[in-house]
């Protein structure tokens, strides 16, 4: 049965806190890994202490020792994330973003002054600075007032932002019994890692190492802080030591150490993320699309470059990238691979038919047929317009996403739009079509200004949880997790 379209609306609005939203994830999975790493030299240090020494006593207690250090450092640490996160997830987005907002302001007070009375005191005023601290100031300062702007802006964008759009932002959280995916979502690790069953440590470390390595922010706020700090009864290897260790993490990170890694990372994922169907019993959430549009990725737009510039924040992504992690909570994401290319990416697992014949129409078939959700990312080719009649001849009985292919002109995915979806309104000249559900018996039209990761990631979100809501779905049976 055809259905009315009952209203159409921008995304822009969403996608706009793209930017800024991943900025202060990243910062704060930084502060935390910058933590642990913290604690864990301090702990590696006192152990080589205790080793060069040969102090028998000492190495007689060294496994109390760090059992100490476990329960009285590391364990209270994860547990007041795990606090602090479900806090978040529970208070009202206003609450949270207006305490993000005080935070941000007293931090740009303090900054901003120290900015300017280490500036005074080079002129020759007195300020009560001594010039050498003066010279450490600035610079963390300087910095300190970005980050703070930088979540400024957010807090502002998350406080006046619609419902809709924060969520389709921010995207799915676990529930708080979860523990173990809401250490790794404030990790910085991404969400699809939750989804993927057996032999999965490998990939969680490397994305882990990723982590260590994309401390860039927090490590140029400690630097200066730590030369200042430094004085004439400290240990010159100690500190040296301590200089090699902070200066290295950041040089690697600068050099595209964390992207090599990060790439390793993906690699591992994608080969298990294959026999997700092992594991994972839900009704799959089937996407169709175009063989030749596995390659495109989405550009991130706005925001400014200190915004972009934590590892992640500002990488273009495929389509399969980014409905691999948006869409997993919902169901294992299941697509029909390209014959020509054996290696699957990194994205939907690949159910592989032969080339000739019809034998990939049937597994298509069968897919729908079982999927939760089909996701469909339609353009002009022979094989997407089979699929577009399949899903016409289904009557309604297939929940459907329509993404904007970013291989067609506005003309054409408009005209595209306009024979998909029944009843649609004119929008204005300066949008364009990027997403279309059917709910409640009437279509919802998304659209936006231009087809940017922002706005694809925001127009994916707020489809599937307009259709099935904010948690996700368990994944079933539970026991088969390992």
């Amino acid at each position: 049965m055809r259905v009315a379209m009952s209203e159409a609306r921008s995304i822009d609005a969403a996608a706009r806190g793209y930017v800024r939203h991943r900025f202060v994830r990243a910062f704060g999975a930084s502060c935390i890994v910058a933590a642990l790493f913290g604690i864990l030299a301090a702990i590696g240090a006192a152990i080589a202490s205790i080793l060069i020494s040969g102090n028998s006593a000492q190495l007689a207690t060294l496994p109390l020792g760090l059992a100490l250090a476990f329960v009285l450092a590391i364990l209270p640490l994860v547990l007041l994330v795990l606090a602090v996160s479900a806090v978040m997830d529970v208070l009202h987005r206003r609450v949270v973003a207006a305490m993000l907002i005080a935070l941000s302001l007293f931090v740009l007070v303090f900054t901003l002054g120290s900015i300017f009375a280490s500036a005074m005191t080079f002129f020759g005023a007195s300020t009560g600075i001594a010039l050498l601290d003066a010279a450490w100031l600035l610079p963390f300062a300087a910095l300190g007032s970005a980050i703070a702007y930088e979540m400024l802006r957010h807090g502002w964008w998350q406080l006046t932002s619609a419902r809709t759009d924060f969520f389709a932002i921010r995207g799915w959280r676990p529930p708080p019994w979860r523990v173990f995916t809401t250490l790794r979502r404030q990790l910085g690790l991404p969400a699809f890692l939750s989804y993927i069953g057996k032999r999965r440590m490998p990939a969680t470390l490397f994305y882990c190492a990723v982590a260590v390595l994309n401390l860039g922010l927090i490590l140029l706020l400690i630097l200066p802080t730590f030369f200042a700090s430094m004085t004439e009864t400290d240990s010159p290897l100690i500190l040296a030591l301590i200089v090699v260790i902070i200066g290295g993490l950041l040089a690697a990170n600068l050099f595209g150490a964390g992207n090599m890694l990060a790439a390793r990372a993906d690699a591992r994922a994608a080969a298990l993320y294959q026999n997700v169907r092992e594991w994972d019993v839900r009704a799959p959430i089937l996407f169709l699309r175009a063989f030749d549009q596995d390659d495109h990725r989405a550009p991130v737009t706005g925001g400014d470059a200190f915004a972009r510039w934590p590892a992640g924040v500002g990488r273009a992504r495929t389509l399969d990238e980014f409905l691999l992690d948006h869409g997993s909570p919902y169901g294992p994401v299941i697509a029909i691979g390209d014959p020509r290319d054996p290696v699957p990416p990194l994205g939907a697992a690949r159910v592989f038919v032969p080339e000739a014949g019809d034998g990939w129409q049937d597994a298509v078939r069968g897919l729908a047929g079982a999927a939760r959700c089909v996701v469909m990312c339609p353009n002009h080719g022979e094989g997407v317009q089979w699929e577009l009649d399949l899903i016409a001849q289904a009557g309604g009985r297939l929940s459907v996403i329509y993404l904007a292919s970013p291989d067609l002109t506005r003309a054409d995915t408009l005209a595209l739009f306009q024979r998909l979806v029944p009843g649609m309104p004119v929008i204005a000249g300066d949008q364009r079509p990027i997403a279309a559900y059917a709910q409640q018996g009437a279509w919802r039209l998304l659209t936006a200004r231009e087809l940017s990761l922002n706005a694809y990631t925001a127009a994916l979100n707020a489809s599937l949880q307009a259709m099935f809501g904010l948690k996700g779905e368990t994944r079933a049976p539970p026991s088969v997790h390992t």
